[in-house]
């Protein structure tokens, strides 16, 4: 009766709306056996890796920063070196 991309859309509303209901700044973390078992009592099918995409993206679209991984205090430097010589190779690019 419904299309395919129609069922996607729905499954993906559902599953977003279960997720939001799993963050909260009040809360402890929501993880994706969480959802997983929230999500298979509303007779929805979802593997804990899409599961933890899905609190990914709830927490996201909360204004919530993504917990970074273990041992990453910062993001890594620019790569100068490579860029000089980058922008070399374009200044002593000849012009016809």
């Amino acid at each position: 009766m419904f299309g395919k991309n129609y069922r996607q859309r729905v499954r993906h509303q559902r599953l977003m709306a279960l997720a939001s209901i799993l963050v909260s700044p009040f809360e402890q973390p929501a993880v994706p056996a969480d959802l997983v078992a929230l999500a298979f009592a509303r007779r929805l099918e979802v593997t804990e890796e899409e599961a933890a995409r899905y609190l990914d993206a709830a927490l996201v679209a909360r204004g919530e920063r993504l917990p970074r991984p273990a041992g990453v205090d910062e993001l890594p430097e620019p790569d100068t070196e490579t860029e000089a010589a980058a922008a070399a190779d374009v200044e002593a690019a000849p012009v016809s």
